[in-house]
C-alpha cells in the first residue's frame, strides 16, 4: 500500500485519487489523469440566468428613463424660448372692454373683470 503525500492515508497501488481527501496520486499523476470538476448545481445556474435577465431588464429601464427625460429636457428648452420671447410689459394695461387703465402685470381688468391680455 501507498500513502497519500496529502493526508497520509493509505492508498491502493492502482488508486489515482486518494479515497479520503481526493488528493492526485503520483500513479494519476504520472498517467496525468485529469482532476474532475464537479458540475455547477442547477440552482446556481438559474442564479446566473435570473442575474443576466435583470441586468438587460435594467438597461432597458435606464434607457426608457434616459429618451423619457431627453423628452422633458427638450419641452423645458421650448418653454423656456417662449418664457424669453414674452415682452414684459412696461406701461398700464387698458382694458378692451371698458377702457379702464389696469397695473401692467393685469390678466383681468380691476373694473369690469374682462380678460385684458390676449
Amino acid at each position: 500500500m501507498l500513502e497519500c503525500r496529502s493526508c497520509e492515508n493509505e492508498l491502493a497501488e492502482d488508486s489515482n485519487f486518494c479515497p479520503h481527501c481526493g488528493f492526485r496520486s503520483n500513479k494519476g499523476e504520472t498517467e496525468n489523469v485529469k482532476t474532475p470538476v464537479d458540475r455547477r448545481p442547477e440552482w446556481e445556474q438559474d442564479v446566473d440566468i435570473a442575474i443576466q435577465n435583470a441586468q438587460k431588464l435594467m438597461e432597458e429601464a435606464f434607457e426608457a428613463a434616459k429618451k423619457g427625460l431627453n423628452q422633458v429636457k427638450t419641452e423645458l428648452e421650448r418653454e423656456v424660448v417662449k418664457v424669453k420671447e414674452i415682452k414684459v410689459r412696461k406701461g398700464p394695461v387698458f382694458c378692451p372692454k371698458c377702457g379702464a387703465k389696469n397695473p401692467s402685470d393685469s390678466e383681468y381688468c380691476t373694473t369690469c373683470g374682462k380678460h385684458v391680455l390676449g
